[in-house]
């Protein structure tokens, strides 16, 4: 089985008008992955969270909407393994820009950093349009290496 973790921007490109290019795109990446019978799609509480607290208050046909969506994948527990695996992430990025004197806005990849730990933890590839995913893979690689 090949698992894919979807990530809150992924999810909330899904939401937008179907002329949008953005969506188009992934509804296209999202088509080969469900095409094969051997992948599987995976959420969890914490992207519900941050896709569902963008829609407006009054806006119950959209919230309708992205709950169903997001009930049709399976979700996915954050465990104790994943808040390990976030918190060393964090500590070994604040080491990092400790030694190379680099002010960090640590708290704006927190719930990134999660959505990276749940992914591997869980051996599944993240599906991101995020840049930074790739700074979070890079940090882990560094941090194994440590």
């Amino acid at each position: 089985m090949k698992g894919y973790l979807l990530d809150t921007n992924f999810l909330i490109y899904l939401s937008k008008n179907n002329d949008d290019p953005d969506k188009q795109e992934i509804l296209k990446e999202m088509q080969s992955i469900l095409e094969d019978p051997y992948s599987k799609l995976f959420t969890t509480p914490l992207i519900s969270y941050e896709v569902l607290r963008g829609v407006e208050w009054q806006d119950e046909q959209k919230l309708s909407e992205l709950k169903a969506i997001l009930n049709s994948f399976e979700m996915l527990d954050v465990e104790n393994e994943v808040s390990e695996l976030a918190a060393n992430l964090y500590r070994f990025d604040m080491y990092e820009s400790q030694q190379k004197s680099v002010d960090r806005n640590f708290d704006k990849r927190r719930f990134d950093t999660f959505h990276f730990a749940t992914a591997k933890v869980n051996h599944l590839e993240i599906l991101s349009k995020d840049k930074d995913m790739k700074s979070l893979d890079d940090l882990y690689s560094r941090m194994q290496r440590d």
